[in-house]
């Protein structure tokens, strides 16, 4: 044991877990997903309140990316946000929580919205929303095949 000043004995650490190359694809996906949700959340496509299609665009963005921002801190952390309840088979009054994995509801959300982007994010002249349109739609597509790659490898 060490008796000088300002030093301490020190502890043996376990080695970090490596994440294997899925998995580093994984969560590399999953930042640029949250990256991007978060930039089109950000964004403003409106100059001002008398530009009425932008506000229209903006709350088109806002619906679509608004859903994977829940189901990313759902995934994230504890759950905060919702549960989804069954009857209990022995008593039908008694409900139950019944807990799903939160990356696999992240994936069916991002199934969602990229079926979204793909239906109302049509018909767009600004050239900015239509790159932004571009970019989350790259993100949720990048996102699903690595979810695809990560679940097969597990």
């Amino acid at each position: 044991m060490s008796t000088s000043v300002g030093t301490k004995a020190k502890k043996k650490q376990s080695p970090s877990p490596v994440l294997v190359v899925p998995d580093r694809k994984f969560e590399s996906a999953l930042l640029t997903l949250e990256n991007t949700c978060l930039s089109v959340l950000d964004s403003q496509f409106a100059d001002n309140r008398q530009d009425t299609e932008g506000l229209y665009w903006q709350q088109v963005f806002i619906n679509i990316a608004t859903p994977i921002s829940l189901a990313l801190m759902e995934s994230k952390g504890p759950r905060h946000f919702h549960y989804h309840y069954r009857h209990r088979p022995e008593n039908e009054s008694v409900l139950h929580p019944v807990l799903e994995d939160p990356v696999d509801m992240l994936a069916q959300v991002c199934k969602d919205a990229l079926k979204q982007c793909q239906t109302h994010l049509v018909g767009i002249s600004d050239r900015s929303i239509v790159k932004s349109g571009q970019i989350l739609e790259r993100a949720l597509q990048s996102f699903l095949l690595s979810y695809k790659a990560y679940r097969g490898k597990k």
